[in-house]
This record gives C-alpha cells, sequence and structure tokens, in this order.
C-alpha cells in the first residue's frame, strides 16, 4: 500500500531540506569572511519574500527552477574557473544531484501535479517572478563584486567589459530557463 500523499509529501520536504542544509553549511567554510555572508544572505532570503510559494505545486516548482538556474549559470561559467574554486571532485554536477536521488522524486512529483487538469496560470506567473527576482539578485551581486565577474567570466578586461561578460551569461540562463518552464507546459 502506498504512502498517503502527504506523509509522502513531508518526507520528501524534510529529504530536500535536510540537502539544502547540508549544502549551505558546506559553502559557508568557503566564504572569505563573514561580511561576504552576511551580505548575500538577506537577498538571497529576500527571493521567498517577494516571491512566497503559496501551494505545494509551487514549492516543488521553486525547487526544480532554482536547481536548473544553478546548474545552467555553473556550466556556462565553470571552464572559466581555477581548480580552487571547483568541488574536490573536479564537478558541480553531483553537488546539485541532477537525475539522481531526491531530485528525481521531486521532478516525478511536480511533473504529477502538473499533470492535472487545471488552470496554471498563477504557477506560470510564479516561475516567471522567481526568475525575476533570482536574476535580479544575481545581478546586483555581480554589480557590487566587480572582482567576483572577473573570475566568473574570465574577461578580466575591466569592470564594464566584465558586467558585460556576466550580463551575456544571464541572458541565456534566462533563455535556458524559458525553455525548461515551456516543456513543463507553463508560459515562460
Amino acid at each position: 500500500m502506498p504512502l498517503a500523499p502527504d506523509v509522502a509529501r513531508r518526507l520528501l520536504l524534510a529529504d530536500r531540506a535536510g540537502e539544502f542544509c547540508d549544502i549551505l553549511d558546506e559553502s559557508r567554510g568557503h566564504l572569505d569572511g563573514l561580511g561576504e555572508l552576511t551580505e548575500v544572505e538577506p537577498l538571497i532570503g529576500g527571493i521567498a519574500t517577494y516571491v512566497p510559494s503559496r501551494n505545494w505545486l509551487q514549492v516543488l516548482l521553486r525547487d526544480h527552477l532554482m536547481v536548473g538556474l544553478c546548474a545552467d549559470f555553473i556550466s556556462l561559467v565553470e571552464p572559466q574557473l581555477g581548480p580552487e574554486l571547483k568541488p574536490s571532485s573536479g564537478s558541480f554536477g553531483p553537488w546539485l544531484g541532477l537525475g539522481t536521488g531526491v531530485r528525481v522524486r521531486w521532478d516525478e512529483e511536480m511533473t504529477a501535479e502538473l499533470s492535472v487538469p487545471s488552470d496554471h496560470s498563477s504557477d506560470s506567473a510564479f516561475a516567471r517572478k522567481l526568475v525575476g527576482e533570482v536574476l535580479s539578485v544575481a545581478q546586483r551581486l555581480a554589480a557590487v563584486h566587480q572582482d567576483l565577474c572577473s573570475v566568473l567570466t574570465g574577461a578580466g578586461d575591466g569592470e564594464l567589459d566584465d558586467l558585460s561578460e556576466i550580463n551575456e551569461v544571464m541572458a541565456e540562463v534566462l533563455s535556458r530557463h524559458d525553455r525548461r518552464v515551456a516543456d513543463l507546459g507553463l508560459e515562460p
């Protein structure tokens, strides 16, 4: 007998929450100082404030879209990163967990939720607002930390060149996001 849907959903949420906590704990150790952490965390926390999840499907969408945005961004900047900025495994793929374990279960649950005939226009609007806020935060960080742009893009030709390069990366991330959302049957 399968688990009751609410129990299964709570287990999924607990699994993913634990995974996020582990990732955050690991990444905190790589920051140069608490100043960077105190600057970044309120911006990232603001995303949930400005674009709150209103139902279970939006919780699943948030996770799916955020992992997709991170994977797209990393795939575009990873070739420019030196070995000191890469995980010990040499790739960020396992860190994102694409196509494995909990990630697969969450995506299956999301697909099942999206397959229920319903008006998903509010979910499409949620996805648009979410990506807009995420890109806004990323662009604010890029504007403040031009040295970070140089590292991520490999440009190193000056502040304006670095910002131009990072904007191209952001445009490609947005394009990939639009395709991902359309593949889910939502309006990009």
